[in-house]
Formats: C-alpha cells, structure tokens, sequence
C-alpha cells in the first residue's frame, strides 16, 4: 500500500505551487520583452530624429560655405513669425551627367504647411536660373515632416551682435543654425550649428 501511494503523482499543493513559480517566471520574462521592445523603439526614434536632423544642417551648411549673397527673413506662419533664408551659391548638386559643375543656383529654405497633413514642414526651393526674386520660379522639394521650427541667426561683424533678419550687401561673419525636429512621440530636440559663409570683400 505504501508503495501505491508513492508512485501516485503530485498532490494539488505541489500542483499549485508549481502554477505560481511558472506565472512568475513568465511576468518576469514578459516585463523584461516588452521594456526591451519600449526601449528599441525609443533609440530607433531617437535615431531616426539625429539622422534628419544632421542630413539637414549638412545640407544646409555646405550651401551656405558657398553663397554669394544671402538674405534672411521672418515669413508669417500660422500666425507666427518663422525664419526664412535665401542665397545663391554654386554648391547645388548638378542636373544631370553632362551638366557642368558649380553653376548658379538660387536657393531658400522655408517652413510651410503641408496641404494634406496639415503639419508644418521644412521645404527648399531651387531655381537654377537666379533673378534676386526667391519666390518666383524654382522647383520646390519637401526635405522633412519631422522640423517644428527653424531659427537663423547671423552675427554682424562691425556691431558685433546676432541679427534676425539678414539684408546687408556683405555677408554675416557667423551664421548660427537651430533646428527644432520632432519625434514619433512627440518630444522636441533642438540642434545647432555655426557657419561661416565665404568672406567675399
């Protein structure tokens, strides 16, 4: 009898048991997977932000090392005043093969609304045949959904003080770039760069 009773199995305590060390095993295993997940998703975002973010200023840098003239503004945006740039330079990529290097191109960055999100975006306008007009002709290109607002800023030499807005004959000494992009959540990074255009005196 005795022997009947010791190959019998597990008793339901030890049944019990078992089920609770098992349930907290897997919540230990699950709370560990999906704040890993969290935490991919997040340095992806995060990612994703600081690529655009040096693309754009990259871009935007290497255009202004090369301008000829340049002149800065404040455009009305939703009822805000957002900064605008405009410049000739030589850097702009070629049209085609045969197409030779270095030719003129008038160039401006802007913020504007999209007309099917609604969401502001930062667009750059190119127009290969230069007139000093900026919003005429020129083909324009979307280059991001993800920047909130830009801000230029452009140190006056003689005065030695940061300015606005940019109308002079000369060019600035420094002009310092500030980008406000946003994430998938929501959450606002600010980058800045300083360049310093071409000293054409």
């Amino acid at each position: 009898m005795n022997r009947l009773r010791a190959e019998a199995g597990l008793t339901l305590l030890e049944i019990l048991v078992a089920i609770v060390i098992l349930s907290i095993m897997l919540g230990v295993v699950y709370s560990s997977f999906f704040g890993t997940t969290k935490i991919f998703a997040v340095l992806e975002s995060n990612e994703d932000v600081y690529q655009t973010a040096q693309t754009l200023l990259d871009m935007m840098g290497r255009e202004l090392r090369s301008a000829s003239s340049l002149q800065g503004s404040n455009v009305e945006l939703d009822d805000t005043a957002v900064d605008a740039i405009s410049l000739i330079t030589t850097s702009h990529r070629r049209k085609g093969v045969d197409a030779r290097e270095g030719y003129l191109a008038e160039i401006s960055y802007f913020l504007d609304v999209d007309a099917v999100t609604e969401e502001r975006v930062l667009v750059k306008s190119v127009d290969t045949s230069p007139d000093g007009d900026a919003a005429s002709g020129g083909t324009l290109y979307v280059l991001s959904d993800q920047v909130e607002s830009l801000n230029i800023f452009y140190y006056e030499k003689k005065e030695k003080e940061w300015l606005e807005e940019w109308s002079a004959n000369e060019m600035p000494l420094v002009i310092r770039l500030e980008l406000t992009l946003l994430d998938d959540r929501e959450n606002q990074t600010v980058f800045r760069t300083l360049i310093q255009p071409p000293d054409l005196q």
